[in-house]
């Protein structure tokens, strides 16, 4: 299946900057069915600082570097996602909308949990593997030696990844066994249409309370 450009995640439109996601009261049921002037879309940011009393409240900054308040309404108040959160890595949230707090500047209210990812890794480098996808999907090369074949098979962890060859395969593993998990990350968004699509995009879900254990 051909990549769409809109599924790069350098795409302004589908992983937009924070003053390119809609007002939260611009937002209805009728946004998910429309196409007009997106059907979907993810905010990627980067974690400056966490904090927890009532609830567990980030400092985010997008890809413009513009930095604000992002605040777990979820039903568990975030303490799911909290460990997560060390500052660098990357947060992802689905239809993001820009919120009005009553006492702080404007920001993100998280209420969904399955809308909500933390990665383990730097945007930039989430940006650059994006790039890496598209162009391994031009080239079509075997990642040991380069031969070019309409015959070849990916990494089946991340689809992203191509070899001529078992014995390729097995050669380069040692190289991309680092890299395998991130690009299967990156694949999950690269893989998706946002364009088109009756149902709206979520993340799998794991819920935890303030103690750290699971529930």
């Amino acid at each position: 299946m051909a990549l769409l450009p809109t599924s790069d995640l350098s795409n302004p439109n589908t992983f937009p900057t924070y003053f390119n996601l809609p007002p939260e009261y611009e937002v209805n049921d009728t946004c998910y069915t429309s196409t007009k002037p997106r059907k979907h879309w993810c905010f990627l940011g980067k974690v400056v600082s966490s904090g927890a009393l009532v609830r567990l409240t980030l400092e985010v900054e997008d890809k413009k570097g513009h930095k604000f308040l992002v605040a777990f309404h979820t039903d568990d108040r975030g303490a799911a996602f909290q460990a997560q959160c060390t500052p660098g890595n990357t947060i992802a949230v689905l239809y993001a909308t820009q919120h009005t707090f009553a006492f702080s500047p404007p920001g993100l209210r998280l209420e969904e949990s399955s809308h909500v990812k933390v990665f383990p890794y730097k945007l930039e480098k989430m940006l650059e593997t994006s790039k890496e996808i598209f162009g391994k999907a031009k080239t079509g090369r075997c990642e040991v030696c380069m031969t070019v074949d309409t015959t070849m098979k990916r990494c089946a962890q991340c689809k992203s990844a191509w070899y001529c060859s078992k014995a390729c395969q097995t050669k380069g593993w040692k190289t991309h066994k680092d890299k395998c998990t991130l690009f299967r990350d990156v694949q999950w968004f690269v893989s998706r249409n946002w364009e088109s699509g009756s149902k709206t995009h979520a993340f799998p879900v794991e819920r935890a309370s303030w103690n750290g254990l699971l529930c």
